[in-house]
């Protein structure tokens, strides 16, 4: 009983906050100075139904997860799919709806990139000096790089040419966009001509919370590459299916974010197949680590945010190197796969990204920095993201790091206490948080802006529950009652506040 008492104690706070946020708890949902707007309680019956039976099947899968691998091959994509239904189900199911959705992605506000891609300057100009072609654009497109407006571009590319829509969710993202062109043209402010094509904006009203779920691929590989078994693997991948924050920010780019960090972060981390002899060249055994590098580029072209998650990618190829195998060359691969896209753009297109970087600081200090007060948000930023990701899931997170003496395992020819390696990799998980937290760059909005954090914080809160419990997900009611709770707090915030309009 007694290793129980701490999962029932976060399912306890959890159920706190879930009955904090059912009746509007003043306080609840952030400080005076900024927090999320409470709206009207209630959800629509239908979808959240729908969704209530996505987190159902995903626990249910879970409950089945004990068999042999050949079995349960399919598990992971079932998964992944049950996590997408649960995200769309929550969207539609909030006041609004879809609506809502495609209203937020054509906003210049909320979303912004869709907006401003029709709206910016070509390309090869934008890249060019991006800090000069952005500055009539609006704040998200101000304090990011260029990739998004690049890659709404290129979606608009695949889309276009597809005939005007008459029904469904392309129809209601047209209507959406007349909608916003309306109130431009009503506070006599300038909108794109041609405006944005609504089927890239239906198109990313189900993009990006599909990446989000499909981030659980690499998860799971993530998971096994830190030392994890297999049933422990699939427990983080559905603690990440049914967080708060996975769903509630749709849509959101920070969604799509995950998917590729921990896609990084795997590839970094895969420890090297066996090769003939004639193979083991270390340029061709590191490719992995090459890759990586370019997603963590591509992650970082599209939110400066990522930047601060690059040293967990590069402690991942750390430990994904056996001790017989040198890890210079994986190193030299990762940071060659970052750096030499940036390149490639300075060279073709002008590009250069210190500057817009500085730029972008720049302005966030002064809209989202400035304005708050330090002290709130050293209290304040730590609770939204324990609401956001769940008491549960950043509880056992914490619980790691007390090192459990069960399971410490002494190395041959007398070395030192051997430490797993998701164990190294929480400890430095924490200790960057907790330095992004101290230096005050974040007041406000903590549970989405630190969103591509929560995914590993699921893989820690398996492997602590793991120590805790032979087999977390295979037969104790309580190991089942964390992620049941952790979807019904997103249920009950869905219900209570608003986080994307």
């Amino acid at each position: 009983m007694r290793r129980h008492l701490l999962p029932l104690a976060l399912c306890a706070a959890t159920l706190a906050a879930v009955a904090a946020a059912v009746v509007q708890l003043p306080g609840a949902n952030g400080p005076e100075e900024w927090n999320w707007s409470y709206h009207p309680p209630g959800l629509e019956p239908g979808p959240a139904a729908v969704a209530v039976l996505a987190a159902l099947a995903v626990i249910a899968l879970l409950a089945a997860a004990t068999g042999p691998p050949a079995t349960s091959r399919y598990r992971l994509p079932l998964l992944l799919v049950l996590g997408f239904v649960f995200s769309l189900a929550l969207a539609a199911a909030q006041p609004g709806g879809f609506k809502r959705v495609t209203g937020a992605l054509v906003s210049r506000q909320s979303f912004g990139y869709v907006w401003d891609a029709a709206s910016a300057p070509g390309s090869r100009q934008l890249l060019a000096d991006y800090p000069a072609a952005s500055a009539s654009l609006h704040q998200h497109s101000l304090t990011h790089p260029p990739g998004p407006l690049l890659a709404v571009r290129a979606l608009d590319l695949l889309t276009r040419g597809l005939p005007a829509p008459t029904a469904g969710l392309p129809a209601l993202a047209g209507r959406s966009i007349q909608a916003e062109i309306g109130r431009a043209r009503a506070h006599q402010r300038p909108f794109p001509d041609p405006p944005p094509q609504p089927w890239t904006v239906a198109a990313l009203a189900l993009l990006l919370p599909l990446l989000s779920a499909a981030a659980g691929w690499p998860l799971f590989g993530l998971a096994l590459a830190w030392g994890l078994n297999r049933v422990t693997a699939l427990y983080a991948v559905v603690l990440w299916l049914l967080v708060p924050a996975r769903s509630l920010f749709t849509p959101s780019l920070d969604q799509a974010l995950p998917l590729l960090l921990l896609g990084a972060a795997w590839l970094a981390g895969r420890a090297p197949a066996p090769r003939p002899a004639a193979l083991t060249a270390e340029p061709l055994a590191s490719w992995p680590a090459a890759a990586a590098g370019l997603l963590s580029w591509l992650a970082c072209f599209l939110s400066y945010g990522c930047l601060a998650a690059l040293p967990l990618v590069a402690l991942s190829a750390v430990l994904g190197v056996p001790r017989t195998r040198p890890l210079l060359p994986r190193l030299a691969a990762l940071a060659a796969g970052f750096l030499l896209p940036y390149l490639v753009l300075a060279v073709t297109a002008g590009h250069n990204p210190w500057t817009a970087f500085r730029v972008a600081l720049g302005f966030h200090h002064r809209i989202a920095v400035a304005p708050r007060g330090y002290a709130t948000w050293l209290l304040f930023d730590p609770y939204d993201f324990a609401l956001l990701l769940s008491p549960v899931v950043l509880g056992l997170a914490a619980a790691g790091l007390r090192r459990r003496p069960t399971h410490r395992t002494v190395a041959t020819e007398g070395e030192p206490w051997q430490v797993p390696p998701w164990r190294v990799a929480l400890r430095a998980w924490w200790a960057l948080l907790a330095l992004l937290l101290l230096s005050g760059g974040v007041r406000g909005e903590a549970g989405r802006i630190w969103l591509l954090w929560m995914p590993f914080a699921c893989i820690f809160a398996a492997a602590a529950l793991a120590e805790r419990q032979t087999e977390p997900a295979a037969g104790s009611a309580v190991s089942y009652a964390l992620p049941a709770c952790a979807a019904l707090l997103a249920l009950a915030l869905a219900a209570s506040m608003t986080f994307v309009s």
